[in-house]
């Protein structure tokens, strides 16, 4: 049975996490049993039927009790992860690191999307998700998750295509 992907926004530097310690917090918090990837927050898990507002709640406030950080959550279902992948303009793109969904936490009031002048990002606005393309890397660019976020009114975190392929595959 396919699984549920919880995405944790900002996790690292100050607010980093150890992933064994967060497996066994959300165990205890009720979440079931997890398996996470990485050191950025991905964790999936069994939904056993939850709302994917519960789940996000449930994490966040383990976090919050465990860890003392107040990090946002966003969750999707392993369906609406490959769904995104089908819908992503750049998803074959040869440098996957380099493409990055903006997973948003509901649904932006404007589905306006006006990017600054002279840039050569693109980026997409879909439903729930910002699809970026970042022809020469993501470090120096405007677009971060934040700058969707001021502009969408959304909560947002981001992940590569490189992830994203990889909890589809830890979900199915």
């Amino acid at each position: 049975m396919p699984r549920t992907v919880a995405l944790i926004r900002g996790v690292g530097g100050p607010t980093a996490l150890k992933m064994p310690a967060l497996r066994e917090v959300l165990a205890s918090a009720g979440v079931g049993e997890v398996e996470t990837l990485q050191v950025a927050g991905n964790v999936v898990l069994d939904a056993a039927g939850r709302a994917s507002d519960d789940i996000a709640q449930a994490i966040r406030d383990a976090v919050r009790g465990a860890f003392g950080f107040d990090l946002p959550v966003v969750v999707r279902t392993h369906a609406q992860l490959v769904d995104t992948v089908i819908r992503n303009p750049w998803a074959d793109a040869a440098e996957g690191r380099w493409v990055q969904t903006v997973f948003l936490d509901g649904r932006p009031a404007s589905v306006a999307l006006a990017l600054p002048d002279g840039i050569l990002d693109e980026a997409v606005l879909d439903g729930r998700e910002v699809f970026v393309r970042y022809p020469e890397g993501i470090g120096g660019s405007k677009l971060q998750a934040g700058w969707f976020e001021k502009r969408l009114g959304v909560v947002g975190t981001a992940r590569n295509a490189n992830t994203i392929a990889k909890l589809i595959a830890m979900s199915a």
